[in-house]
């Protein structure tokens, strides 16, 4: 009996993580994921720059990062704070959402990581 209690648990643990995106003992982004996000936020492109992988350094140089999070500020109003991280994974990638309060509204940065835990690709998504 006490087995089958354990088993259950373990199986609504196993769920309730699948169901989240994140396998349970699988690495966590969400801290690096909100510090890329935070250094966009107080200007440090060459910082998030350096966390791309070599395909994203070729497409998405510095003045283009700089470039596009300024186009973001002229829609959304500026940065106020991060409200809310998330990790999922997808297509083998490891993806964490940070969600982010603006002036004028709330979008996701989606952060997409690599197995070497470089940045692979980014997003700004609206909420």
């Amino acid at each position: 009996m006490k087995f089958l209690a354990c088993l259950i648990v373990m199986f609504c643990v196993l769920f309730i993580a699948c169901d989240q995106g994140q396998v349970a003992g699988a690495p966590d982004f969400t801290t690096p994921g909100k510090g890329f996000v935070e250094m966009l936020a107080k200007g440090d492109y060459a910082g998030a720059f350096a966390k791309f992988d070599a395909t994203m350094k070729d497409a998405m140089p510095v003045d283009q990062i700089r470039a596009a999070w300024e186009s973001l500020l002229a829609q959304a109003g500026e940065f106020q704070k991060v409200i809310g991280v998330r990790q999922a994974k997808e297509q083998g990638y490891d993806v964490v959402y940070v969600t982010c309060d603006f002036e004028k509204s709330q979008l996701d940065v989606k952060v997409v990581y690599n197995n070497k835990k470089e940045v692979a690709g980014l997003w700004f998504l609206p909420k």
